[in-house]
């Protein structure tokens, strides 16, 4: 595992506010966050209460930013890193390792939450990351991991 920046830490408190403010509103306290180099690509939350399950904060960021995603090349994909408020899932991690991010940093992890936030019951991003088509990544979990267990805590109260 790598040890997380002073950027990670600031882009993932970018990504909390998001997920706070989602939480706020309604919505799932999932957020994500898009990087390259110091330019944020795509910034969103969690949008499954808007009719399609797949609308996870990692899957929206990636299709908001699929155009530009697209145009780069692998060495510029290379520079990319997402953030996300909660470990991600198995469609989310086999969907940012297809587009060629190599580097994920990530807030509360799945034994933070219930059953219903796993990738399956028992696994995690560090068991099946040398598994992946496209390569592992490098991941850095737990950044600002208290607050992102605040909102998973939150979230079951809303529930």
């Amino acid at each position: 595992m790598t040890q997380p920046t002073a950027q990670d830490e600031v882009m993932m408190a970018k990504a909390l506010v998001e997920a706070r403010t989602a939480l706020a509103n309604g919505g799932a306290g999932i957020a994500a966050l898009l990087l390259w180099g110091n330019e944020i690509l795509a910034l969103d939350h969690n949008r499954c209460d808007e009719g399609d399950q797949t609308a996870h904060a990692e899957m929206v960021v990636l299709r908001q930013a699929a155009q530009r995603l697209s145009a780069m090349s692998e060495a510029q994909k290379a520079e990319l890193t997402l953030y996300t408020t909660l470990e991600p899932c198995l469609m989310c991690l086999s969907a940012i390792s297809f587009v060629g991010i190599r580097r994920v940093v990530y807030s509360a992890l799945n034994k933070d939450g219930t059953e219903d936030v796993w990738i399956a019951r028992g696994i995690t991003i560090e068991q099946i990351n040398g598994l992946l088509v496209r390569g592992p990544l490098e991941l850095v979990p737990g950044v600002l991991r208290e607050e992102g267990i605040a909102l998973l805590a939150a979230m079951s109260k809303q529930a």
